[in-house]
């Protein structure tokens, strides 16, 4: 047998369950309570300090929560299953109070209680904050939008807008207004051609005929008959009336001398010799083939003009047939806008039964009725008819009503429309105050009171009310009888149901058009089923909370819920701004990427406006912009119901129960409408009731769908290839918990925790952990170790290099945090720089002015407070530089009498005063440190020769090993016990402890820095088993190992 000895230079690789002939050097069979560090080696965990005692809910299904502000606004919080919310600071536990009433409750988020629910469970909360605001998610909620009159846009009224384009002479200003639904059209008569006939002058002329031509001219003759037809609504085509024929009637005289005549006559007598002409400049309506109309002029020539052709015009007008006098067609004669808008108006007013209300403003008039109707203009060249519809913005006028909606049709495809609403200068209508507002009334005979908060109106004022509910009629009425609150108006008929209106004042005015929604469409979410915020109030004093009436100085603040501003939608329609897709599903996770929100849904990632974080609403419907939402949905054959996202370089990593997919850009570096999509990534199982987690460059998640959990590590998912997936937790597979959901991360410790989600499964004091480090582009570390904690793991997270875990003690709960870091305020022992960590769970100070000394018992007492429930060991430490450094104590049961939490600790001898080191008469104040015990442990694989080929190294099994000894090199360690387990052996254990030789400062603990220690062993190396293991409160820390051994091969070398 030859002499060997090899070394295994450190013990940071942590557990594998691989046989030990297959383990890396550096890898260990088990780790308990200790940290693999690349730079301190393998050492004790820190021990958790305790913050506080906490009084969360105790019922099931209830969700943990961490907000992080900065380094001094750190809080942990609970949502229990009933909606209340705890949420307590993690400097010192003190409970802050939550203030619900923004929410219309003073008592919980209404939103978070899913009590009514059969399968509700605590991941059916999302918790995430953005800065200093917190929002939470109910996965169990579906969305919903608001569908009240208030939360719609105002409804479309029946109403046009007729604008002058020319004033022209003689023209007739005509309109047809029709019934849509009805299709009936009237049918009359319409001269083309008229001739006069000739004049007989003795009968036709009633002047004297004495050859002066008195009788000669030109005269503009209007013929109106009867009843016109349009008189009516509707218009009657059988009225027998004729209107509005005009013609001009041309007189002409040529003087004649009488035929009786003589020569014999001094002076020659003449007569008039009369001829007409007409010329037909408007056939009117109701003028057929034959009609006559006799006309005497005004200098007394009777003429007698007949309709010698006629058109039959068929119009639509069934409701009214507009036709006032045509404009003067005389040129020395005024026509006017006003003149032909007053007409026009007076026209419409004399016809009976229409229910029409016109309106003139500006150059232009305004119609209003309160059932649909359409009207166009028989001249379209004189005027301009908008109704609800138009094709060109241009077509639009400058002067209109206040709140007039118009859809702009740009072709045939309903995808390009959008609408516009006027605006009037001087007028105040903004969504946040808007004009057109909802009202209830109560009738009385014919009078409708309205009931309208701070109203603004005044008497005479008027408004158009569109009833929503109740007997009352829409209409167009006046004001009276004005309060601050209600006011008066006559309904033209009477009832006595009340109900609901929505109140459109009448305003005119010059203005501008400007995008709005499509009228009566829903724009508003039902924020009762949309995410809700919680913010802090800074302390000081405020009105008390939750309806409490007075004000209260709040000397630690509160939180304060609300409701996001979720923003409206406000222009287009289903087509052109359609509700994104998570209204009628729940949510399932809120992010935020590339400066939006990110919400995930059903199969589908939406995403905010860019910078408008609550508006999922596109900015206009006449075109894409690159800050719109972005509504896209997964595609996969599986199910593909998406549950949580994470960000990288390459977008965002979205993962479904079976996938995960990214949304990015692609190769643009904008993330618009336009340039996102949704590209398959992998096919990994995901834990849905679990949260991926960010590991800086990579992403980390859980998947349990088999007796153990896996934890994969995904990187480098991008769309230019196949992302790298690697199973971290495959070396320990055998041994790795399945419901370990509750996943805590410090990307600058490079450090996970994975703890059980009590509310989902049975609670443990158990938390796995996983330990890397990156060297460049290869992992030079990756190990993975298991804590024991005092008690049941409630909830845990890391903040700041500090982890903090919520404890169930059985009977209270504990708030306890460890420093993965060194801190100023992390007790330690000893003198900068030799100074090390206090090894104990849940410790806690006991200042020297705390204890008290009994000089004739001999024993110290002190109170203990709340807190203290375990099984383990409670242990009392000295930390404070003098001769009794480094004393321990384990308190047994017995030593401690009373009721928590006043109960009294006794200690046997004087821990109040030591004296300072060196002296025997200089008394010292000493302090001490109270907490559990755990314990340290490593079980070291078995021993064989290794042998490296390239950058691996291969266990020699064949051979024959016998160890004679093995060499410790341990960093810090106090006290540890190295055991040795063979077979057909009784165990042997070596206690390693640090004395108070020589080399130890008698003012400090008796902690040796850098320890060799050697065991014997004489055993094969396959009979032996090695624990080391340290539960004293000093620190214990293993650098590395070296062994010497006799060494046989064993086999034939091969040739």
């Amino acid at each position: 047998m030859a002499s060997v000895t090899q070394k295994v230079p450190s013990y940071v690789l942590g557990m594998s369950t691989q046989p030990d002939e297959k383990k890396i050097p550096g890898q260990v069979v088990d780790l308990v309570n200790g940290v693999p560090d690349v730079v301190r080696q393998l050492i004790k965990r820190p021990g958790s300090q305790l913050i506080n005692t906490i009084t969360p809910s105790t019922a099931a299904n209830t969700k943990w929560f961490n907000i992080y502000t900065d380094t001094t606004e750190q809080y942990i919080g609970q949502v229990g299953a009933d909606g209340v919310v705890k949420i307590w600071r993690c400097s010192d536990g003190v409970e802050i109070p939550v203030d619900y009433n923004p929410l219309g409750n003073n008592t919980k988020a209404v939103y978070l209680d899913n009590t009514a629910l059969s399968d509700e469970k605590s991941s059916d909360i999302q918790v995430m904050t953005i800065n200093e605001t917190t929002f939470f998610v109910n996965r169990k909620t579906n969305v919903a939008m608001k569908t009240g009159a208030e939360d719609k846009s105002p409804p479309q009224l029946n109403e046009a807008f007729i604008s002058l384009d020319t004033i022209s002479y003689g023209k007739q200003y005509a309109l047809d207004i029709y019934d849509p639904s009805d299709n009936s059209t009237v049918t009359y008569p319409r001269a083309t051609g008229i001739t006069v006939a000739s004049i007989d002058d003795a009968s036709n002329y009633s002047g004297t005929s004495n050859g002066d031509c008195k009788g000669a001219g030109r005269e503009t003759v209007n013929v109106d008959v009867g009843t016109a037809i349009g008189a009516t609504s509707p218009p009657n085509g059988s009225s027998g009336g004729k209107s509005n024929l005009r013609y001009e009637i041309d007189t002409r005289c040529t003087p004649q001398v009488d035929s009786d005549h003589s020569d014999s006559e001094a002076i020659d007598r003449y007569h008039d010799t009369y001829q007409c002409y007409v010329k037909l400049q408007f056939g009117g309506e109701g003028w057929s083939t034959n009609d006559t109309h006799q006309h005497t002029s005004s200098k007394g020539v009777t003429t007698t003009t007949t309709v010698k052709s006629h058109v039959n015009v068929i119009s639509r007008a069934n409701v009214a047939m507009v036709r006032p006098d045509l404009t003067s067609s005389n040129a020395e004669e005024h026509v006017s806008a006003n003149g032909i808008l007053g007409d026009l108006k007076t026209t419409l007013d004399a016809i009976s039964g229409h229910g029409i209300t016109a309106t003139i403003s500006g150059n232009g008039i305004h119609l209003y009725r309160a059932t649909p109707f359409g009207v166009t203009s028989p001249e379209k060249q004189l005027m301009t008819v908008t109704t609800t519809e138009a094709n060109n913005i241009a077509d639009l006028p400058r002067v209109c009503r206040h709140g007039y909606v118009v859809r702009i049709v740009n072709s045939g495809e309903d995808m390009d429309d959008y609408y516009l609403k006027f605006y009037a200068e001087g007028v105040t209508d903004t969504d946040d105050n808007p004009l057109s507002k909802p009202a209830t009334y109560a009738r009385s005979g014919s009078t409708m009171t309205l009931t309208l908060a701070n109203h603004g109106y005044s008497n005479g004022d008027q408004v158009i009310l569109d009833v929503t509910s109740g007997n009352g009629s829409d209409g167009y009425y006046t004001i009276a009888n004005v309060t601050t609150n209600t006011f008066t108006v006559t309904d033209a008929s009477s009832g006595t149901t009340s109900g609901n209106v929505t109140v459109h004042p009448v305003r005119f005015g010059e203005g501008v058009w400007e995008e709005c929604a499509e009228p009566g469409i829903t724009t508003t979410f039902d924020n009762t089923t949309m995410p809700i915020q919680l913010k802090r109030a800074n302390p000081g004093t405020y009105t008390t909370i939750n309806n409490g009436g007075g004000t209260t100085n709040y000397t630690n603040g509160f939180f304060r819920f609300s409701y996001p501003d979720w923003g409206k939608r406000d222009v287009g329609d289903d087509l052109t701004n359609s509700e994104p897709s998570f209204v009628g599903h729940p949510i399932q996770k809120m992010i935020f990427f590339r400066n939006r929100i990110c919400l995930l849904s059903a199969e589908n990632v939406i995403l905010s406006r860019v910078n408008d974080f609550y508006n999922f609403w596109v900015k206009t419907a006449m075109a894409i912009s690159n800050a719109d939402p972005i509504d896209l949905q997964s595609s996969s054959t599986y199910p593909t119901k998406l549950f949580d996202a994470v960000e990288n370089a390459g977008g965002l990593v979205i993962f479904s129960a079976s996938e995960q997919f990214l949304l990015s850009s692609g190769a643009e570096a904008l993330l618009t409408p336009e340039t996102a999509k949704i590209t398959y990534a992998s096919s990994y199982a995901f834990n849905e009731d679990s949260n991926p987690v960010s590991l800086g460059t990579t992403i980390g998640f859980l998947n349990s769908t088999a007796r153990e959990a896996r934890f994969y590590e995904i990187a480098d998912v991008s769309t230019r290839g196949a992302p790298t997936v690697q199973e971290q937790s495959k070396i320990i597979a055998e041994l790795f918990p399945q419901n370990l959901t509750n996943v805590t991360a410090s990307t600058e410790n490079q450090l996970l925790l994975f703890a059980v989600d009590s509310t989902l499964h049975t609670a443990t004091n158990e938390v796995w952990g996983y330990k890397f480090y990156e060297a460049g582009d290869q992992r030079a570390q990756s190990a993975w170790f298991r804590w024991t904690l005092p008690n049941n793991v409630v909830f845990h997270c890391m903040m700041d290099d500090q982890y903090f875990v919520v404890l169930n003690t059985g009977s209270t709960y504990t708030l306890e945090k460890f420093d993965i870091k060194l801190s100023t305020a992390t007790p330690m022992i000893g003198v900068p720089p030799d100074e090390n960590r206090v090894h104990l769970d849940t410790k806690k100070t006991i200042a020297s002015a705390d204890l008290t000394y009994d000089t004739v018992n001999d024993v110290t007492t002190f109170t203990l407070g709340a807190g203290f429930y375990s099984t383990r060991t409670l242990t009392a430490y000295c930390i404070t530089p003098s001769d009794a450094a480094g004393k321990s104590y384990d308190i047994p049961a017995s030593a401690i009498t009373g009721t928590a939490p006043n109960q009294t600790v006794t200690l046997p001898g004087n821990w109040k005063t030591s004296t300072e080191a060196g002296t025997s008469n200089v008394s010292v104040n000493t302090d001490l440190i109270i907490g559990f015990e755990y314990e340290f442990e490593v079980e070291l694989p078995k021993v064989f020769v290794t042998r490296a080929e390239g950058d691996k190294s291969r266990s020699e099994t064949r051979g024959s090993l016998v160890l004679h000894r093995m060499n410790f090199d341990f960093g810090d360690v106090g006290v540890l016990d190295i055991t040795l387990k063979r077979k057909g052996r009784a165990d042997y254990t070596y206690t390693v402890e640090s004395k108070q030789y020589d080399n130890i400062n008698a003012s400090t603990a008796a902690i040796a820095s850098g320890y060799i220690h050697t065991i014997p062993v004489y055993d094969r190396n396959t009979n032996l088993s090695v624990f080391i293991k340290s539960n004293h409160p000093s620190p214990a820390t293993l650098h590395s190992m070296n062994w010497e051994g006799d060494y046989s091969p064993r086999y034939y070398q091969r040739v």
